[in-house]
Protein backbone atom coordinates (compact mmCIF):
# COMPACT_ATOMS: atom_id res chain seq x y z
CA UNK A 1 0.00 0.00 0.00
CA UNK A 2 1.20 3.60 -0.39
CA UNK A 3 1.23 6.76 1.74
CA UNK A 4 -1.64 6.11 3.89
CA UNK A 5 -4.42 8.65 2.97
CA UNK A 6 -6.06 10.52 6.34
CA UNK A 7 -10.00 10.81 6.20
CA UNK A 8 -10.05 14.03 4.83
CA UNK A 9 -13.19 14.50 2.19
CA UNK A 10 -12.74 17.07 -0.41
CA UNK A 11 -13.52 17.68 -4.10
CA UNK A 12 -10.79 16.78 -6.70
CA UNK A 13 -10.68 19.59 -9.23
CA UNK A 14 -8.88 19.80 -12.51
CA UNK A 15 -6.88 22.90 -12.25
CA UNK A 16 -6.53 22.67 -16.29
CA UNK A 17 -9.13 24.37 -18.17
CA UNK A 18 -12.55 24.13 -17.49
CA UNK A 19 -14.67 23.69 -20.66
CA UNK A 20 -18.51 23.86 -20.91
CA UNK A 21 -18.86 20.67 -22.14
CA UNK A 22 -17.63 18.92 -19.12
CA UNK A 23 -19.96 20.94 -16.87
CA UNK A 24 -17.80 21.94 -14.19
CA UNK A 25 -18.24 17.50 -13.17
CA UNK A 26 -16.30 16.81 -10.06
CA UNK A 27 -14.59 13.78 -8.63
CA UNK A 28 -15.41 13.28 -5.15
CA UNK A 29 -12.42 11.77 -3.21
CA UNK A 30 -12.10 11.03 0.32
CA UNK A 31 -9.25 9.37 1.74
CA UNK A 32 -9.53 6.22 3.54
CA UNK A 33 -7.43 3.45 5.31
CA UNK A 34 -8.27 0.11 5.04
CA UNK A 35 -10.31 -0.99 8.25
CA UNK A 36 -9.52 -3.41 10.43
CA UNK A 37 -11.20 -4.08 13.53
CA UNK A 38 -9.50 -5.41 16.25
CA UNK A 39 -10.88 -6.66 19.66
CA UNK A 40 -10.27 -3.02 21.89
CA UNK A 41 -8.00 -3.10 25.20
CA UNK A 42 -8.56 -1.71 28.27
CA UNK A 43 -7.49 1.09 30.46
CA UNK A 44 -5.46 -0.71 33.09
CA UNK A 45 -2.06 1.23 33.63
CA UNK A 46 -2.34 4.12 35.23
CA UNK A 47 0.57 5.57 33.78
CA UNK A 48 2.09 5.29 30.07
CA UNK A 49 5.42 3.42 29.69
CA UNK A 50 5.81 6.21 26.95
CA UNK A 51 4.63 9.23 28.39
CA UNK A 52 1.73 9.86 26.78
CA UNK A 53 -1.18 10.93 28.24
CA UNK A 54 -4.60 11.96 26.38
CA UNK A 55 -7.33 13.64 28.69
CA UNK A 56 -10.51 15.75 27.57
CA UNK A 57 -13.85 16.62 28.62
CA UNK A 58 -16.53 16.06 25.38
CA UNK A 59 -20.24 17.81 26.02
CA UNK A 60 -23.51 16.33 25.36
CA UNK A 61 -21.88 12.96 26.37
CA UNK A 62 -23.98 10.13 27.91
CA UNK A 63 -21.68 7.25 28.76
CA UNK A 64 -20.19 6.44 25.48
CA UNK A 65 -17.21 4.15 24.74
CA UNK A 66 -14.05 6.07 23.62
CA UNK A 67 -11.35 4.48 21.23
CA UNK A 68 -7.71 5.19 20.42
CA UNK A 69 -6.88 3.82 17.18
CA UNK A 70 -3.50 3.38 15.27
CA UNK A 71 -3.57 4.57 11.54
CA UNK A 72 -1.47 2.30 10.40
CA UNK A 73 -0.06 1.76 6.66
CA UNK A 74 -2.32 -1.81 6.90
CA UNK A 75 -5.05 -0.48 8.56
CA UNK A 76 -6.98 0.24 11.85
CA UNK A 77 -5.67 -0.62 14.76
CA UNK A 78 -7.74 -0.30 18.66
CA UNK A 79 -5.10 0.58 20.83
CA UNK A 80 -7.51 1.70 24.33
CA UNK A 81 -10.85 2.49 25.41
CA UNK A 82 -12.66 4.39 27.83
CA UNK A 83 -15.60 5.18 28.94
CA UNK A 84 -16.94 8.97 29.01
CA UNK A 85 -18.11 9.78 32.21
CA UNK A 86 -21.07 11.52 33.41
CA UNK A 87 -19.20 14.83 32.86
CA UNK A 88 -18.15 13.75 29.40
CA UNK A 89 -14.25 13.51 30.87
CA UNK A 90 -11.78 11.04 30.44
CA UNK A 91 -8.28 10.11 30.64
CA UNK A 92 -5.84 7.75 28.85
CA UNK A 93 -2.49 6.86 29.11
CA UNK A 94 -2.12 4.13 26.01
CA UNK A 95 1.72 3.14 24.97
CA UNK A 96 2.47 3.65 21.25
CA UNK A 97 6.11 2.79 20.26
CA UNK A 98 6.10 5.61 17.54
CA UNK A 99 5.04 9.10 16.75
CA UNK A 100 1.93 8.66 14.03
CA UNK A 101 -1.67 8.94 13.15
CA UNK A 102 -4.41 8.22 15.28
CA UNK A 103 -8.14 8.89 15.75
CA UNK A 104 -9.80 9.04 19.09
CA UNK A 105 -13.58 7.77 17.86
CA UNK A 106 -16.85 7.47 19.58
CA UNK A 107 -18.48 5.55 16.06
CA UNK A 108 -17.12 4.87 12.79
CA UNK A 109 -18.37 7.87 10.92
CA UNK A 110 -17.72 10.34 14.57
CA UNK A 111 -13.97 11.13 15.37
CA UNK A 112 -10.98 13.44 15.86
CA UNK A 113 -7.85 12.58 13.98
CA UNK A 114 -4.77 13.11 15.67
CA UNK A 115 -0.76 13.21 15.16
CA UNK A 116 0.48 11.75 18.51
CA UNK A 117 4.26 11.40 19.79
CA UNK A 118 5.81 9.79 22.90
CA UNK A 119 5.54 12.02 26.31
CA UNK A 120 2.72 14.48 25.25
CA UNK A 121 0.56 16.07 27.22
CA UNK A 122 -2.34 15.87 25.20
CA UNK A 123 -6.26 17.64 26.11
CA UNK A 124 -9.19 17.32 23.85
CA UNK A 125 -12.33 18.96 23.89
CA UNK A 126 -15.47 18.84 21.59
CA UNK A 127 -19.15 17.81 21.05
CA UNK A 128 -19.79 13.88 21.75
CA UNK A 129 -22.25 13.93 18.93
CA UNK A 130 -20.22 15.43 16.31
CA UNK A 131 -16.54 15.29 17.35
CA UNK A 132 -14.95 15.81 14.07
CA UNK A 133 -16.52 19.59 13.60
CA UNK A 134 -16.13 20.00 16.76
CA UNK A 135 -12.96 19.31 18.51
CA UNK A 136 -9.86 21.19 19.52
CA UNK A 137 -6.45 20.09 20.72
CA UNK A 138 -4.28 21.51 22.95
CA UNK A 139 -0.39 19.85 23.66
CA UNK A 140 0.22 17.75 20.57
CA UNK A 141 1.38 20.50 18.03
CA UNK A 142 1.56 18.40 15.02
CA UNK A 143 -2.30 17.59 15.71
CA UNK A 144 -3.03 21.22 16.44
CA UNK A 145 -1.54 21.88 12.73
CA UNK A 146 -3.68 18.89 11.02
CA UNK A 147 -6.28 20.43 12.87
CA UNK A 148 -5.54 23.77 10.75
CA UNK A 149 -4.41 21.89 7.58
CA UNK A 150 -8.08 20.31 7.67
CA UNK A 151 -9.91 23.72 8.75
CA UNK A 152 -8.19 25.56 5.75
CA UNK A 153 -8.93 23.16 3.12
CA UNK A 154 -12.27 22.38 3.99
CA UNK A 155 -12.98 25.81 3.27
CA UNK A 156 -11.51 26.14 0.36
CA UNK A 157 -13.18 23.23 -1.03
CA UNK A 158 -16.48 24.67 -0.13
CA UNK A 159 -16.45 27.67 -2.43
CA UNK A 160 -15.17 25.52 -4.75
CA UNK A 161 -18.20 23.49 -4.52
CA UNK A 162 -20.10 26.79 -4.38
CA UNK A 163 -19.16 27.56 -7.84
CA UNK A 164 -19.60 24.49 -9.65
CA UNK A 165 -23.18 25.34 -7.98
CA UNK A 166 -23.40 28.94 -9.48
CA UNK A 167 -22.13 27.41 -12.89
CA UNK A 168 -24.98 24.55 -13.16
CA UNK A 169 -27.73 26.95 -11.90
CA UNK A 170 -26.72 29.28 -14.88
CA UNK A 171 -25.63 26.52 -17.70
CA UNK A 172 -29.51 25.93 -17.17
CA UNK A 173 -30.45 29.16 -18.20
CA UNK A 174 -28.15 29.71 -20.99
CA UNK A 175 -27.86 26.66 -23.09
CA UNK A 176 -29.44 28.78 -25.79
CA UNK A 177 -26.73 31.23 -25.98
CA UNK A 178 -23.37 29.61 -26.50
CA UNK A 179 -21.48 33.21 -26.09
CA UNK A 180 -22.96 33.43 -22.40
CA UNK A 181 -22.05 30.31 -21.67
CA UNK A 182 -18.44 30.59 -22.74
CA UNK A 183 -17.91 34.02 -20.84
CA UNK A 184 -19.42 32.53 -17.75
CA UNK A 185 -17.05 29.17 -18.10
CA UNK A 186 -13.99 31.71 -18.41
CA UNK A 187 -15.19 33.78 -15.65
CA UNK A 188 -15.86 30.66 -13.20
CA UNK A 189 -12.55 29.51 -14.62
CA UNK A 190 -10.44 32.86 -13.57
CA UNK A 191 -12.05 32.61 -9.83
CA UNK A 192 -11.95 28.32 -9.97
CA UNK A 193 -8.50 29.10 -10.39
CA UNK A 194 -7.22 31.89 -8.07
CA UNK A 195 -8.97 29.55 -5.60
CA UNK A 196 -6.59 26.75 -6.73
CA UNK A 197 -3.72 28.85 -6.45
CA UNK A 198 -4.17 30.55 -2.75
CA UNK A 199 -5.04 26.50 -1.45
CA UNK A 200 -1.52 25.54 -2.86
CA UNK A 201 0.63 28.63 -1.74
CA UNK A 202 -1.20 28.14 1.62
CA UNK A 203 0.08 24.44 1.52
CA UNK A 204 3.62 24.85 0.35
CA UNK A 205 4.20 27.89 3.39
CA UNK A 206 2.93 25.70 5.25
CA UNK A 207 5.26 22.54 4.44
CA UNK A 208 8.08 25.21 4.19
CA UNK A 209 7.42 26.15 7.88
CA UNK A 210 7.03 22.75 9.07
CA UNK A 211 9.54 20.74 6.72
CA UNK A 212 9.70 17.93 9.26
CA UNK A 213 6.40 17.71 10.17
CA UNK A 214 3.90 14.65 10.27
CA UNK A 215 0.99 17.40 9.38
CA UNK A 216 3.55 17.53 6.00
CA UNK A 217 2.42 14.23 4.76
CA UNK A 218 -1.72 15.35 4.71
CA UNK A 219 -0.54 18.99 3.22
CA UNK A 220 1.03 17.50 0.16
CA UNK A 221 -1.09 15.12 -0.50
CA UNK A 222 -3.14 17.74 -1.52
CA UNK A 223 -0.65 19.44 -4.28
CA UNK A 224 -0.35 17.97 -7.37
CA UNK A 225 2.86 16.13 -7.73
CA UNK A 226 3.17 17.27 -11.47
CA UNK A 227 3.56 20.48 -10.35
CA UNK A 228 5.05 20.46 -7.06
CA UNK A 229 7.80 17.38 -7.43
CA UNK A 230 10.62 19.88 -5.58
CA UNK A 231 8.93 20.05 -2.92
CA UNK A 232 7.53 16.71 -2.71
CA UNK A 233 11.50 15.66 -2.88
CA UNK A 234 12.38 18.15 -0.35
CA UNK A 235 9.68 16.99 2.53
CA UNK A 236 10.79 13.41 1.16
CA UNK A 237 14.66 14.04 2.26
CA UNK A 238 13.72 16.30 5.66
CA UNK A 239 11.10 13.61 6.90
CA UNK A 240 12.71 10.66 5.90
CA UNK A 241 16.14 12.14 7.62
CA UNK A 242 14.17 12.41 11.18
CA UNK A 243 11.74 9.75 11.11
CA UNK A 244 13.79 7.04 8.75
CA UNK A 245 12.02 3.95 10.48
CA UNK A 246 8.49 5.35 10.16
CA UNK A 247 6.39 3.45 8.26
CA UNK A 248 4.27 6.39 7.15
CA UNK A 249 7.36 8.15 5.83
CA UNK A 250 9.09 5.26 4.13
CA UNK A 251 6.02 4.65 2.07
CA UNK A 252 5.66 8.18 1.33
CA UNK A 253 9.80 7.54 0.54
CA UNK A 254 8.97 4.96 -1.98
CA UNK A 255 6.39 7.05 -3.79
CA UNK A 256 8.77 10.14 -4.13
CA UNK A 257 11.35 7.78 -5.41
CA UNK A 258 9.36 6.54 -8.06
CA UNK A 259 8.26 9.49 -8.79
CA UNK A 260 11.58 11.00 -9.86
CA UNK A 261 11.66 8.56 -11.76
CA UNK A 262 9.09 9.88 -14.11
CA UNK A 263 10.13 13.70 -13.97
CA UNK A 264 10.53 15.58 -16.87
CA UNK A 265 13.37 14.66 -18.92
CA UNK A 266 13.15 11.18 -17.61
CA UNK A 267 12.86 8.25 -20.06
CA UNK A 268 9.37 6.81 -19.87
CA UNK A 269 9.27 3.49 -18.69
CA UNK A 270 8.30 0.87 -21.10
CA UNK A 271 4.91 -0.57 -21.63
CA UNK A 272 4.15 -4.19 -23.54
CA UNK A 273 0.30 -5.25 -23.66
CA UNK A 274 -1.52 -6.49 -26.47
CA UNK A 275 -3.71 -4.56 -29.35
CA UNK A 276 -7.03 -5.58 -29.90
CA UNK A 277 -5.98 -8.13 -32.38
CA UNK A 278 -3.87 -10.04 -29.66
CA UNK A 279 -0.49 -8.88 -30.92
CA UNK A 280 2.28 -7.94 -28.37
CA UNK A 281 2.83 -4.04 -28.75
CA UNK A 282 5.60 -2.26 -26.68
CA UNK A 283 5.87 1.68 -26.18
CA UNK A 284 9.16 1.69 -26.44
CA UNK A 285 8.43 0.74 -30.95
CA UNK A 286 7.56 4.50 -30.80
CA UNK A 287 10.64 6.03 -30.60
CA UNK A 288 11.26 9.02 -33.59
CA UNK A 289 7.71 10.56 -32.75
CA UNK A 290 6.19 12.33 -30.29
CA UNK A 291 3.97 10.39 -28.40
CA UNK A 292 1.26 10.89 -26.10
CA UNK A 293 0.54 7.94 -23.73
CA UNK A 294 -2.96 8.28 -22.75
CA UNK A 295 -4.13 6.30 -19.96
CA UNK A 296 -8.15 5.82 -20.30
CA UNK A 297 -10.92 3.20 -20.29
CA UNK A 298 -14.33 2.86 -22.43
CA UNK A 299 -16.39 3.48 -18.61
CA UNK A 300 -14.29 6.81 -17.79
CA UNK A 301 -17.21 9.55 -18.30
CA UNK A 302 -14.38 12.38 -17.99
CA UNK A 303 -11.84 10.02 -20.31
CA UNK A 304 -14.57 9.56 -22.99
CA UNK A 305 -15.54 13.08 -22.59
CA UNK A 306 -11.48 14.21 -23.04
CA UNK A 307 -11.26 11.75 -26.51
CA UNK A 308 -12.50 14.44 -28.82
CA UNK A 309 -9.85 16.76 -28.09
CA UNK A 310 -6.71 13.98 -28.09
CA UNK A 311 -9.16 13.47 -31.54
CA UNK A 312 -8.31 16.74 -32.76
CA UNK A 313 -4.55 17.31 -31.67
CA UNK A 314 -3.63 13.78 -33.67
CA UNK A 315 -5.27 14.65 -36.76
CA UNK A 316 -3.47 18.36 -36.74
CA UNK A 317 -0.19 17.25 -36.02
CA UNK A 318 0.07 13.63 -36.93
CA UNK A 319 1.81 14.70 -40.44
CA UNK A 320 4.29 16.24 -38.41
CA UNK A 321 5.12 13.07 -36.63
CA UNK A 322 2.82 12.94 -33.73
CA UNK A 323 1.06 10.14 -32.47
CA UNK A 324 -1.15 8.72 -29.55
CA UNK A 325 -0.52 5.33 -27.37
CA UNK A 326 -3.59 4.56 -25.98
CA UNK A 327 -3.32 2.24 -22.55
CA UNK A 328 -6.52 1.32 -21.19
CA UNK A 329 -7.99 0.10 -18.45
CA UNK A 330 -10.87 -1.85 -19.35
CA UNK A 331 -11.84 -5.06 -18.25
CA UNK A 332 -13.88 -6.09 -21.26
CA UNK A 333 -12.60 -6.58 -24.50
CA UNK A 334 -15.57 -6.05 -26.32
CA UNK A 335 -16.73 -2.75 -24.86
CA UNK A 336 -13.15 -1.67 -24.86
CA UNK A 337 -13.01 -2.21 -29.16
CA UNK A 338 -16.18 -0.25 -29.29
CA UNK A 339 -15.43 2.59 -27.73
CA UNK A 340 -12.40 2.92 -29.74
CA UNK A 341 -14.46 2.83 -33.13
CA UNK A 342 -17.34 5.41 -31.28
CA UNK A 343 -14.53 7.71 -30.56
CA UNK A 344 -13.37 7.15 -33.78
CA UNK A 345 -9.89 6.76 -32.29
CA UNK A 346 -8.36 6.13 -35.35
CA UNK A 347 -4.26 5.73 -35.06
CA UNK A 348 -3.35 2.01 -34.32
CA UNK A 349 -1.56 1.89 -30.95
CA UNK A 350 -4.17 0.74 -28.50
CA UNK A 351 -3.05 -1.78 -25.73
CA UNK A 352 -4.73 -3.45 -22.54
CA UNK A 353 -4.01 -6.17 -20.42
CA UNK A 354 -7.78 -6.19 -19.10
CA UNK A 355 -6.60 -5.98 -15.36
CA UNK A 356 -8.61 -2.60 -15.08
CA UNK A 357 -7.01 -1.25 -11.76
CA UNK A 358 -4.98 -3.99 -11.07
CA UNK A 359 -2.79 -2.89 -13.76
CA UNK A 360 1.02 -2.82 -13.20
CA UNK A 361 0.90 -0.01 -15.39
CA UNK A 362 -1.05 1.63 -12.75
CA UNK A 363 2.40 1.76 -10.19
CA UNK A 364 4.43 2.29 -13.06
CA UNK A 365 3.35 5.57 -14.05
CA UNK A 366 1.94 6.48 -10.76
CA UNK A 367 -1.50 7.54 -10.94
CA UNK A 368 -4.60 7.52 -9.49
CA UNK A 369 -7.69 8.64 -11.88
CA UNK A 370 -8.17 9.03 -15.72
CA UNK A 371 -7.47 10.66 -17.75
CA UNK A 372 -4.47 10.90 -17.26
CA UNK A 373 -1.36 11.50 -20.23
CA UNK A 374 2.33 11.74 -20.45
CA UNK A 375 3.71 13.75 -23.92
CA UNK A 376 7.28 11.91 -24.67
CA UNK A 377 9.63 13.49 -27.44
CA UNK A 378 11.02 11.65 -30.43
CA UNK A 379 13.55 10.18 -27.94
CA UNK A 380 11.17 8.33 -25.59
CA UNK A 381 11.75 11.10 -22.72
CA UNK A 382 9.05 12.93 -20.70
CA UNK A 383 7.84 16.65 -21.85
CA UNK A 384 5.08 17.14 -20.06
CA UNK A 385 2.34 15.38 -18.36
CA UNK A 386 -1.47 15.13 -17.78
CA UNK A 387 -2.14 17.66 -20.67
CA UNK A 388 -6.27 18.29 -21.63
CA UNK A 389 -8.21 20.30 -24.42
CA UNK A 390 -6.12 23.45 -25.45
CA UNK A 391 -2.66 22.66 -22.82
CA UNK A 392 -2.44 19.72 -25.12
CA UNK A 393 -2.02 21.57 -28.18
CA UNK A 394 -0.47 24.55 -27.33
CA UNK A 395 2.44 22.02 -26.02
CA UNK A 396 2.20 20.64 -29.40
CA UNK A 397 2.36 23.69 -30.75
CA UNK A 398 5.28 24.75 -29.08
CA UNK A 399 7.12 20.93 -29.67
CA UNK A 400 6.42 21.44 -33.88
CA UNK A 401 7.11 25.07 -34.14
Amino acid sequence: MGTPKLKFERNNYSKKKLKTETSMKLKNITFLLPIILLAACSNTNPQSANGLELKGKLSNANGENLYLELMAPDGLKSLDTVVLDEKGEFTMTPEIKEPGFYRLKISEKNFATLILNLNEKVTITGDAKDLSKTYTVEGSPDSKLFWEISQVSSSNYRKRDSLQNVFQANMASAQQDSNLMESMSKDIEVKYNALVAEHNTYLQNLIEKNPSSLAALVAIQQLPAEDFLDIYIKTDENLFAKYPNSPYVKSFHEEVTAKKKLATGSVAPDITMNTPEGKPLSLSSQKGKVVLVDFWASWCGPCRAENPNVVKAYNKYKSKGFDVFNVSLDADAEKWKQAIKKDNLTWTNHICDFKAWQSPVVALYGFKGIPYNVLLDKEGKIIAKNLRGEDLENKLAEVFK
